[in-house]
């Protein structure tokens, strides 16, 4: 907007140029010249009339961010949003535990029952690490008979809250048929909604929750749920037109559990605090099968924000990606990332079916009882009829750094342990905020970032970088296994190499016991690993010598002899130290057979081996294995073990295998998760050097 000859910058909104707009207006005119001397009352004034400005902008600015999802601020204004596209917020979740229950009946106890009930809603006690108990409860009615007088209740589900019961009278006033429920830390997951028809008739009728509207019809007994203003939950009910509406006078009976959502999790003690079955409380035992997980906390504005419009465009059908996510998330609250990939993404590809990987906040694996419930009541009443979901187990690869870090001295008064220290906590940061999820990518130069701005004394750092895979042995059962990294990994040398850890046990050709480790031989990917026939001869009446010379040894091979003439050459011993090979064939009665050798540039061996106590190293079985150095495939040839050595970093009968990766950059791949275990002291070894 212009003014005589000034022009007004009605874009400039901060307080300074606001002023400074307002002075230079009163420039181009004489009526008041004291605008530009501090403390007087025009230069007062302006400072009002700036500050008016932008107090207004501000709120306009606020105004027109809280119209929409994105940007919106308040809880209540993102929820008024959310509610347009028919998203309810996730309430908090109780902790799930599986527990198994032994009851003895004392001598003073009834020892004539043969046959007990344990109740829905029983209660019990969970005390976690810090001495806190947490109320449990079962969430079905289990029942058992005495056994060699006991009675064993086995995988007794548990559900972590309070069992609360409201009662509403519905009123005639109350036209909207909206009840408000008193808890901001209810588990919505566990509502069970009844109407009574009257205080004298104790007639009942359930109510489930609405979750599909397309199938709710005029007398569907049905009840919807919303987040309100005052950040607690809301239940209503239908108009007659759209779901049943409850009559005046009728008693509507609301029962739910209060939780504590994710303060419950990792809780492997249990007591009841009432008795089994109305009778036993002496001699009640709980042992835990699971430690309680799954518990979570209410969805949070930037959750909702990413979550809603998802689940609008899904619109309760399962046919994109991004419709399996929203519906997984969605459904399952404890889940931290999901990854979907086409069965023609696979590997091997398996057309026909949609594979999903699914992390929990908790990083335990889901039971299959779980990826039943997810794929049976999430998915396949959603998704395309002819398309199967499969669920899959994340695969883990972790991360292991160990180097140097240089610092300065003369810039920092810290000791080397809390350099050390704060080191760890970037790398922990890194972890958290680039790593441990399906889409994560791992790059080297980010990590070191990270680490040398994370204290202004570090002035650089020298890191290596291997990527270990954990996995389950099986104990006394001869078992191949194929350790996939799905990466390329550097072969090995006498400075660089594959290892393994910890030591497990193993018999020896003289069926002994020893106690060995795992390693890619040395070099031996220089084998020769192919001999390719250039002329098949003639006139062949018996088997030819192939003889292999060059600058390695051990390389053996032999002829396969079809209708006179070499077919092919198989390698009996691929040897090692190969950089250049010559094929002879002489012998069988032919002539003129060549063939060439080409080298074993992609694979490796592995070997087993032990220490004696002077120090010298015995090989155990000189063919363990293979490494696959272009795909990051080790596989372990028909391995029989008797156990690993008990040790503080891994659970018994857990082997990792540990290899450099060859690339500094680590792309996602389906299911694959890259973290660094930050529970494992091995995972992070920084030395702090100073500055010389």
């Amino acid at each position: 907007m212009a003014t005589g000859n000034t022009a007004l910058r009605v874009t400039e909104l901060d307080f300074i140029s606001i002023k400074e707009n307002l002075k230079e207006f009163l420039r181009s005119q004489s009526t008041f010249s004291d605008y530009d001397f501090e403390g007087s009352g025009m230069s007062v004034l302006l400072d009002v009339l700036a500050y008016n400005t932008y107090y207004n902008s501000f709120y306009l600015n606020m105004v027109a961010n809280e119209a929409f999802l994105d940007t919106a601020q308040v809880r209540q204004n993102i929820l008024s949003h959310a509610k347009h596209i028919n998203y309810v917020p996730m309430s908090r979740r109780g902790a799930f535990a599986n527990v198994n229950v032994k009851v003895t009946p004392s001598t003073s106890e009834n020892q004539t029952v043969q046959y007990i009930v344990m109740d829905r809603y029983t209660q019990l006690l969970g005390t976690d690490i810090d001495g806190v108990n947490h109320p449990f409860v079962t969430i079905n009615a289990n029942a058992a008979g005495k056994v060699a007088g006991s009675f064993n209740f086995e995988g007794i589900r548990i559900k972590q809250g309070q069992v609360i019961t409201q009662q509403y009278p519905v009123l005639a006033n109350n036209s909207s048929r909206r009840f408000q429920i008193p808890s901001a830390n209810i588990d919505t997951s566990t509502i069970t909604v009844t109407v009574l028809e009257s205080s004298s008739n104790n007639y009942t009728e359930e109510y489930k929750l609405s979750e599909d509207l397309t199938v709710v019809e005029a007398n569907s007994r049905v009840f919807f749920l919303e987040e309100d203003d005052s950040l607690n939950y809301t239940l209503y009910f239908g108009d007659n037109v759209i779901g049943k509406r409850p009559a005046n006078g009728n008693i509507v009976q609301v029962t739910y559990l209060d939780t504590v959502g994710s303060a419950a999790n990792s809780i492997t003690r249990f007591t009841f605090s009432e008795s089994v079955g109305g009778l036993f409380s002496d001699n009640v035992i709980v042992t835990t099968v699971s430690a309680s997980y799954g518990g979570t906390d209410k969805e949070t504005e930037e959750q909702i924000r990413f979550r809603a419009p998802q689940h609008y465009v899904t619109q309760n059908r399962a046919v994109t990606k991004n419709d399996y996510e929203a519906i997984i998330t969605r459904g399952f609250n404890n889940i931290d990332s999901v990854s979907i990939w086409g069965g023609d993404e696979n590997d091997p590809p398996v057309f026909g079916k949609v594979y999903m990987s699914l992390k929990t906040k908790g990083l335990y694996a889901l039971s299959n009882l779980e990826k039943e419930s997810i794929k049976n009541k999430l998915i396949l009443e959603r998704n395309v009829l002819t398309v199967i979901p499969e669920i899959v187990d994340p695969d883990y690869t972790f991360v292991m750094i160990s180097g140097k870090v240089v610092y300065n001295p003369t810039l920092t008064s810290k000791t080397e342990n809390q350099l050390i220290q704060i080191v760890r906590n970037a790398v922990n940061d890194y972890n958290e905020k680039e790593l441990n999820k399906f889409n994560s990518t791992f790059r080297k130069a980010r990590l070191q970032k990270y680490i040398e701005a994370c204290d202004p004394s570090i002035t650089g750092s020298d890191i290596d970088v291997l990527l270990q895979k954990q996995i389950t042995l099986q104990i006394e059962k001869a078992t191949n296994y194929q350790v996939r990294f799905n990466a390329p990994i550097s072969k090995s040398s006498f400075y660089n190499r594959l290892y393994s850890f910890p030591q497990i046990h193993v018999y020896d050709l003289q069926n002994v016991l020893r106690e060995v480790l795992f390693e890619e031989i040395p070099n031996s990917f220089t084998g020769v690993d192919y001999i390719g026939v250039l002329n098949p001869g003639r006139n062949f009446s018996g088997t030819p010598t192939v003889t292999i010379t060059g600058d390695g040894e051990g390389a053996t091979a032999t002829a396969k002899v079809v209708n006179g003439r070499i077919s092919r050459i198989d390698i009996v011993n691929k040897g090692q130290g190969y950089t250049r090979a010559t094929v002879t064939i002489e012998g069988g009665g032919g002539t003129e057979a060549t063939a060439f050798a080409k080298f074993e540039a992609r694979y490796g061996v592995l070997r087993t081996y032990y220490y004696k106590p002077n120090g010298e190293k015995v090989i155990v079985n000189e063919k363990a294995g293979t490494v696959d150095h272009l795909s990051g495939l080790v596989t372990i040839d028909s391995l029989y073990t008797i156990g690993t050595d008990i040790n503080d970093f891994y659970a018994e009968g857990i082997l990792t295998v540990n290899v450099a990766p060859e690339e500094e950059i680590i792309l996602p791949l389906r299911n694959r998760i890259l973290a660094i275990d930050t529970n494992n002291p091995q995972s992070i070894q920084i030395q702090m050097v100073p500055e010389t």
